[in-house]
């Protein structure tokens, strides 16, 4: 692990109480409650489910692929700053996989203007142990014009580059329905490995 990681995951997991609290009034910290589940035709299944503690909080997740059998258990911390419509959700984490060991780190940028809406998942995935493999996946990012109150259509596409492997890509339409729990999101993608389509549920509750 790089001695910048190490200085974030210090940071970020095991700041005092007090700090965080003056950070949080003064960055406009919070790290909402939240439950995402996902489930794919075609690629992994995840579920992370995080706990809010004020400005920072505890998740924790699993991913699934039932065709190759991959696997990953995750467990980590995370904080999320707000300012205006827009917001960064920083998480890092700890992975256990079916590959190896990682330290992760998520960005989740998400980003408005009028009726456009913008996010991402960025995931960096540091190896623990020399058979892991150093990884950085973007999945999805979304770009989305809400056409009514609580209706977006837009376009989705994701990335995934490893060392020694060609990045597969995937993009297609995407739709999401907003409701008073959360949201609801449905996305098609054409696949350039793989099978040639993909269809993904996803949800996500934030209380």
């Amino acid at each position: 692990m790089s001695p910048m990681m190490r200085r974030t995951l210090s940071l970020v997991a095991f700041a005092p109480a007090p700090a965080l609290a003056t950070l949080a009034h003064a960055q406009h910290l919070a790290a909402p409650s939240f439950v995402f589940a996902r489930h794919a035709s075609a690629s992994a299944t995840v579920l992370y489910a995080g706990r809010s503690f004020g400005p920072a909080g505890v998740v924790v997740a699993i991913v699934q692929n039932p065709t190759t059998l991959y696997r990953e258990l995750i467990a980590g911390t995370y904080t999320q700053v707000n300012w205006g419509r827009q917001s960064l959700l920083v998480a890092v984490a700890y992975s256990d996989a079916t590959d190896g060991r990682y330290m992760q780190t998520y960005l989740n940028p998400t980003l408005k203007a009028g009726p456009l809406a913008f996010d991402a998942t960025i995931e960096w995935y540091e190896p623990l142990e020399r058979v892991a493999t150093r990884q950085l996946s973007v999945n999805p990012a979304t770009l989305l014009v809400r056409v009514e109150r609580r209706l977006a259509l837009g376009v989705a596409s994701t990335v995934d580059v490893a060392r020694g492997s060609v990045p597969p890509r995937r993009v297609g339409p995407a739709v999401e329905w907003a409701a008073k729990w959360g949201t609801l999101r449905l996305e098609l993608f054409h696949r350039t490995t793989g099978k040639a389509t993909e269809v993904r549920t996803s949800l996500l509750a934030g209380f």
